[in-house]
């Protein structure tokens, strides 16, 4: 797996590494800016990766290190849809009514990750295995198959709410809370969150997100996959740094023609 290291203002790649490793890192950095410059850093914006939220402290003394928005939620989201799994998987036997309830959540999971203020409240639709109903009644309905499963989803949606008010204050107290009833899956990443919060109480005071590098790295896989691959890694981060780099002189030599005409 390769490393890359992008402007968060600009969007612009600074340098991509043939490995992720701490050492390789460190290496680079270290070698390649003084300490005086990475002195200067204020920020950096990263996923949840642990290795990273190590070795910034190293690096860059003075950064405040931002956990991105998009993998918290991701996580929370893998979590309460695990929970549906262990329980749709619980009420896989050949008991005709479990057996209903099992091909429910297995067709509807969508709509228990879905954000509940985004659920249909007024609109009534036909709905295979349940007839003519409101999407919220069908959430309700599922989550009744289960206390943990109800539990964990309520929890899973009251993080979202403090994230899409961007209070953290909240979100802080939902995840100093003791939730007894919810899934394992969500404790150990509740657990993980707690651990973090000043990463995450950054993103609430910050404006910065990992979503121009997520960008890249899609296009960066794209155009791999063009390519059937690279031997050479120099020549495959060569390819790279032209494509988002290289500045196109079109706009400039129409310029030149209006001006000529």
């Amino acid at each position: 797996m390769a490393f890359e290291y992008i402007d968060a203002k600009e969007g612009k790649i600074l340098d991509i590494l043939p490995s992720r490793d701490s050492r390789t890192i460190k290496k680079h950095f270290i070698s390649r800016y003084s300490l005086k410059s990475r002195n200067k850093v204020e920020t950096v914006t990263v996923d949840m990766n642990a290795g990273y939220v190590t070795i910034i402290p190293m690096l860059f003394p003075n950064a405040n290190i931002i956990f991105d928005r998009f993998h918290i939620v991701q996580l929370i989201n893998r979590s309460l849809n695990r929970t549906r799994i262990t329980v749709m998987n619980r009420l896989h036997i050949s008991n005709g009514e479990e057996m209903k309830k099992y091909r429910r959540l297995k067709r509807f999971w969508k709509k228990i990750l879905k954000k509940e203020s985004e659920l249909s409240y007024t609109t009534y639709n036909y709905y295979t295995m349940f007839g003519l109903r409101l999407e919220s009644a069908i959430v309700d309905e599922l989550l009744s198959y289960d206390v943990t499963l109800r539990e964990t989803y309520e929890i899973y949606q009251a993080l979202l709410k403090a994230m899409e008010k961007n209070d953290y204050h909240e979100m802080a107290n939902l995840l100093e809370k003791d939730h007894p009833l919810i899934s394992r899956p969500m404790k150990t990443n509740l657990k993980t969150l707690r651990t973090h919060l000043k990463h995450i109480e950054n993103m609430f005071i910050y404006p910065y997100t990992n979503g121009k590098i997520e960008g890249i790295n899609n296009k960066i896989k794209v155009l791999n996959r063009v390519a059937y691959g690279y031997r050479s890694f120099m020549n495959y981060k060569n390819r790279i740094l032209l494509h988002f780099n290289q500045k196109p002189q079109i706009e400039q030599k129409e310029k030149a023609l209006l001006m000529a005409a």
